[in-house]
């Protein structure tokens, strides 16, 4: 069984990893790396609310009040 070393994870891998399609035939880099970059491309989900955390968060902020930047004045 034959192999090749990877561009992009620098793994050595069976000629089957890597793609065969393409402009310019075998491409350098095996499929897990070119998953990873198309994963790396796409948008993440959007979050979805809790609505018990958002309560939970605004009772927290409510409770202990705004934060202030400046520090308080010592009266020693």
């Amino acid at each position: 069984m034959s192999r090749r070393t990877c561009t992009g994870c620098c793994r050595r891998l069976p000629l089957e990893s890597f793609p065969n399609a393409g402009k310019r035939g075998k491409e350098p880099t095996c499929f897990m790396c070119t998953n990873d970059a198309r994963r790396l491309r796409t948008p993440l989900p959007a979050i979805k609310r809790d609505p018990v955390q958002v309560q939970i968060n605004n009772t927290f902020n409510l409770w202990h009040g705004p934060v202030s930047r400046v520090p308080l004045r010592s009266y020693a």
